[in-house]
C-alpha cells in the first residue's frame, strides 16, 4: 500500500502506564498528514529503462522485466505479484501492479521538459478494503540517466507537497488502559499493548507485524516487521501543541527516510 503512513510504516501511539485507563491519551483521534511537510533522505530511488527492459535497481530485492506493455512476475513486494510496463513516449511510462490476478494499481510517470523531476499521478488499491488511495506526487532528479536510456532512468528522490487523497492519509487512533487500537480508511487495522510482542495488523495484504517502544513522555518508536525481519523504524513526537505530530520514518530494507507532520482533525 502506497498511502503516506502506510509506505513508510503504520504510526502508532502510546499511553503511559502511569496514565489513568479512563484519561485520554494526548494520541488519541485522528490526524492526517501533511505532504507539504515531507522531507525525504537517505539511499536514493535507482531506476533504468533501457533496450526495451526496465530494472529497479534500488527495490529490495532488484528485478527486471520486458518494458512491454505485458505483466511480468517480481520478486520482494507483499503487495504485487506482476508489474507491467508501457512506454507512451519518451518522457512517460504507464506503470500497472496486479496481486492475486487482480490490478490494483496504475500510474503514469512523466519526466518534465528540463528532465529534473517526474511526477507521478496514479491510484493504489492494494489495501486491506480496497479502498483507492489517488495522488499526484513528484520526485527531484540526483543522478542523471544514461544517453541512451529513457528519460525515466537514473537516480531519484521524493520531494515534498502534491496531492494524495485523505484516504491514504489519515489514521484514527484510540487508547484503552495499556493497549492503543489504529485503524486507517483503507481497512487495516492493529491493536498492541505498549512494551507487548509485536502484533498482526489486521487485513494488511503485507501480512505486517508492529510493535512499540517508549522514547519519552510524548514519543514512541514503532517498529514494523515481517516475516520475522525488520522492515522500518517510526519515531512519532507530540509537540507541546498536543494537535501536531513530527513523524520520522528509516526503511530498513531500502535505507531511505521519510519526515512529514501530522495535525489532529
Amino acid at each position: 500500500m502506497k498511502a503516506l503512513f502506510l509506505i513508510a510504516a503504520p504510526f502508532a501511539a502510546v499511553l503511559f502506564a502511569a496514565t489513568p485507563a479512563t484519561a485520554q491519551s494526548v494520541f488519541d483521534g485522528t490526524w492526517k498528514a501533511d505532504t507539504s511537510t515531507a522531507q525525504f533522505g537517505g539511499k536514493p530511488m535507482v531506476r533504468t529503462l533501457k533496450s526495451g527492459k526496465y530494472s529497479c535497481v534500488s527495490c529490495p530485492e532488484p528485478w527486471t522485466i520486458a518494458a512491454d506493455g505485458a505483466f511480468h512476475p517480481i520478486k520482494g513486494d507483499p503487495y504485487t505479484d506482476d508489474v507491467s510496463v508501457t512506454v507512451i513516449d519518451p518522457m512517460t511510462v504507464k506503470f500497472s501492479y496486479r496481486k492475486a490476478g487482480k490490478v490494483n494499481g496504475d500510474e503514469i510517470w512523466t519526466v518534465s521538459p528540463d528532465k529534473t523531476m517526474v511526477t507521478m499521478k496514479g491510484e493504489d488499491s492494494s489495501a486491506g478494503n480496497g479502498t483507492p488511495v489517488t495522488y499526484e506526487t513528484q520526485q527531484t532528479r540526483l543522478a542523471p540517466a544514461a544517453a541512451d536510456a529513457h528519460a525515466i532512468s537514473g537516480s531519484w528522490r521524493g520531494k515534498s507537497g502534491g496531492t494524495v487523497s485523505d484516504s491514504g492519509l489519515m489514521v484514527t487512533m484510540k487508547t484503552e488502559g495499556d493497549n492503543l487500537t489504529m485503524t486507517y480508511p483503507t481497512g487495516e487495522s492493529v491493536t498492541a499493548r505498549f512494551g507487548g510482542p509485536a502484533m498482526a495488523m489486521a487485513n494488511d495484504p503485507g501480512k505486517s507485524m508492529v510493535k512499540f517502544a517508549r522514547n519519552g513522555p510524548s514519543s514512541f518508536v514503532s517498529t514494523m516487521m515481517r516475516d520475522g525481519k525488520v522492515v522500518s523504524v517510526t519515531t512519532v513526537t507530540v509537540k507541546p501543541d498536543g494537535r501536531t505530530l513530527t513523524y520520522s520514518n528509516e526503511s530498513k530494507r531500502t535505507g531511505s527516510t521519510a519526515q512529514f507532520t501530522a495535525t489532529k482533525q
